[in-house]
């Protein structure tokens, strides 16, 4: 059995990497001004990458309910197959519009994979099952949510929604089973450092501190933004949107307030200088460049932070981070879709380093500096990248872990 398990972490972690190396050589910065209809190649890696996971991880989870005695196990591999198979349908009729080819065999390594999981029984079955799927999730949501945040083709947005969307229940069902490995949620080596908050606890990881001051200052200067738009705005749809983000600020703003009490996180009572700028930019607008100051800015905005976020959803081990990073995530894919149905938002304003020209067009009768090349989108997609190959290393001894501490309870 030890033997086996070795040979099928092994596997996994190959699997991972290989995937990603490859699709690594397709992966570049989108476009400034490319065509909606335009198939580029980091959307192009993430059709790729949802199709591999789901080759092994639909069949894998079909077998979930009839090989484990654990309802909440049963339940949560129901979940999982029926949300995946719903998104390879999906997958694969906006790939056959879009005209990318995809494989429909599972590859030799992938039924190796799904055969050896076959063998497993018991809570040696269910621990790994909970383990490597959460792991495979927590890296594709960090590709979906990139994805989600800087494609300009209309239904690679879409399908990334629903991606997402999925991801965000089917992690949660599988991590309230209370079998997935905590070391599954190590999707990187590297903590961020945050220096603008004092530190009231002892453990506190400064990934969620960083989470906490970021979520907080967003709120800061984009929910008086978007109070004073609702009001000022001259479009109706625009109004109801701006008042919408408003109000749904206020349970943002609740859910991070309840995390930094309970973790121990002293958060800053104001914005950043230049979120304050931002904010200046839409308050000396009016009339219809009011209307596009606003729909740019927070939707840049969004775009530049739910990386981020789903980068936390993902790794962290905080129950209160958890819950504050998955309503910021949820609340933030709701603002993005309401500020691009406004019809205002432009190609170059998916993130906020985009969008500076924007803003200072209003002090500049110059013309507007000319675009980066998309490089913080390139730096962003190589993160998950990144994200993706330290998980398929770690899977190696993850999976040697979970069959050792199985071996040990039978």
């Amino acid at each position: 059995m030890r033997h086996r398990l070795g040979t099928l972490g092994q596997r996994t972690a190959l699997f991972t990497v290989l995937s990603v190396v490859f699709l690594g050589a397709f992966t570049g910065a989108v476009p400034a001004h490319a065509q909606s209809t335009e198939v580029t190649s980091s959307d192009r890696s993430f059709l790729v990458s949802l199709r591999q996971l789901n080759s092994w991880l639909v069949p894998v989870s079909k077998e979930v309910p009839s090989r484990t005695t654990d309802a909440a196990i049963a339940n949560a591999g129901r979940d999982i197959f029926e949300g995946h198979s719903r998104l390879d349908v999906d997958l694969r009729k906006t790939a056959q519009e879009l005209g990318v080819i995809m494989q429909n065999d599972v590859s030799g390594e992938h039924q190796s994979l799904i055969d050896e999981m076959a063998e497993r029984t018991g809570d040696n079955h269910d621990r790994a099952y909970a383990t490597i799927v959460r792991q495979a999730q927590g890296g594709l949501l960090v590709m979906s949510v990139q994805t989600r945040a800087t494609t300009q083709n209309t239904e690679i947005r879409t399908l990334s929604h629903q991606t997402v969307q999925t991801l965000i229940r089917t992690m949660t069902v599988l991590e309230n089973t209370g079998k997935v490995d905590p070391s599954a949620l190590e999707l990187v080596t590297a903590k961020a450092q945050v220096n603008a908050v004092r530190v009231l606890g002892q453990n506190v990881e400064p990934s969620d501190r960083e989470l906490l001051v970021l979520l907080t200052r967003h709120s800061l200067w984009q929910k008086p933004a978007s109070r004073e738009s609702s009001d000022r705005a001259r479009d109706a749809k625009v109004r109801k949107v701006a008042g919408q983000l408003a109000a749904e600020h206020t349970q943002l703003t609740q859910a991070v307030t309840e995390a930094a009490r309970q973790i121990g996180v002293d958060l800053p009572s104001e914005p950043t200088t230049e979120q304050k700028s931002w904010a200046n930019a839409i308050s000396s607008s009016s009339g219809a460049e009011l209307d596009t100051m606003f729909a740019n800015l927070s939707r840049a905005a969004d775009g530049s932070l739910i990386t981020q976020v789903a980068h936390s959803r993902a790794t962290t081990k905080s129950l209160p981070a958890r819950i504050a990073s998955q309503t910021a995530l949820t609340l933030l894919l709701k603002h993005m879709l309401l500020l691009e149905g406004t019809g205002l938002v432009k190609a170059n304003s998916l993130q906020m380093t985009d969008v500076p020209a924007i803003a200072q067009s209003k002090s500049s009768s110059g013309p507007p500096p000319q675009e980066g090349g998309g490089s913080s989108t390139s730096v962003a997609l190589l993160t998950g990248i990144v994200v993706l190959v330290v998980a398929g290393a770690g899977t190696l001894w993850l999976v040697r872990a979970v069959g050792h501490h199985g071996e040990h309870r039978r």
